[in-house]
């Protein structure tokens, strides 16, 4: 797995099994971390020790892991547990009942203290200079917001399937300039919606509100993101997501009610139009956002333009949300 991920990094991401990763934080590292890493995890036994281990090999060490474990049933809890007793850089809380996936990537920016703020998956790795790269460019330029790596797709077993195709960067100096771009990344795939998992600064995801508990919710706040401030893609491969059976990304089949169920458990409508939802809030940013009436306008045409394009979602959900609405009676 290390040779794997090596050959495609130029860098090991994972050290070897019995490294030494007990190293303390210092007092002053402890009582105010500059990067907090937000971990939400349920059921990820398979690869979650290779995650942490991610976020212990990197080169910028004042940093704190806030781990929401979402009820796990397998031995999930176990593992991270094993690597917060040899490091007090991670902290780890446990809901009683499972609440959903938006609930819990809220939960940990919520638990979270660093001025920077990375979200993470158990499921996905990253180089050791992820996080010191990163701040380089944030430190360089305030304009920018969001500042995320070029991007690697690999396998359960750390083989490469794809690299990034194109340029994830929102960069117009504009909020008009960058709602457009932002809405044509949007239209042309489905890769923008990683940059969730770039070093955000904090004081953006709070006024930002933070993730929502609906399906959709993470790219919306990317959106917002986008009104705020610029985003940059570097051009060192420094993540690498993992594409496999049991991803989330990868499932297929699923109802729009047990899609919404899954990002918030405690959502009980029964009729639900997740994209209806999406360009609502799309336009709700727009309403929202401190800028002129025809900046404004500029935004809703570049939102209205993007969710047109993706009509068929629309379609697909007004014959389904009724049907599994009924079903459920």
């Amino acid at each position: 797995m290390t040779s794997q991920i090596q050959s495609l990094s130029g860098a090991p991401m994972i050290r070897e099994m019995n490294r030494s990763f007990g190293t303390q934080a210092t007092p002053a590292m402890r009582e105010q971390p500059l990067v907090s890493f937000g971990l939400p995890v349920y059921n990820g036994e398979n690869f979650v020790g290779e995650a942490i281990r991610s976020v212990l090999d990197q080169t910028f060490p004042n940093w704190e892991l806030i781990i929401c474990d979402n009820c796990s049933t397998d031995r999930t809890l176990g593992i991270c547990r094993g690597f917060a007793e040899k490091d007090n850089r991670i902290r780890i809380y446990q809901k009683s009942r499972n609440m959903g996936v938006c609930f819990n990537y809220h939960e940990v920016f919520r638990r979270s203290r660093g001025e920077y703020f990375k979200w993470m998956a158990h499921d996905d790795l990253f180089a050791p200079e992820f996080i010191e790269s990163c701040l380089e460019e944030l430190d360089k330029n305030r304009d920018l917001v969001l500042v995320f790596p070029k991007m690697c797709v690999i396998d359960a077993g750390g083989q490469k399937l794809r690299r990034q195709d194109g340029d994830l960067s929102v960069l117009k100096p504009a909020a008009e300039g960058r709602a457009e771009q932002f809405m044509r990344l949007a239209t042309r795939g489905m890769d923008f919606i990683w940059l969730a998992y770039g070093l955000f600064r904090r004081d953006v995801l709070e006024q930002c509100g933070g993730m929502g508990l609906y399906a959709g919710a993470d790219q919306v706040l990317l959106f917002k993101v986008a009104l705020r401030g610029e985003i940059k893609q570097t051009e060192k491969e420094m993540f690498f997501r993992r594409e496999h059976p049991q991803a989330e990304t990868c499932r297929r089949g699923s109802t729009v009610r047990e899609r919404a169920k899954g990002a918030y458990a405690d959502d009980t409508r029964r009729f639900v139009f997740p994209w209806c939802r999406m360009l609502k809030e799309h336009l709700l940013c727009v309403l929202g956002s401190p800028i002129s009436l025809p900046a404004k306008a500029r935004c809703a045409v570049a939102v209205l333009r993007r969710f047109a394009a993706a009509w068929k979602f629309f379609v697909e959900e007004a014959l389904h949300s009724p049907l599994d609405a009924f079903r459920s009676i």
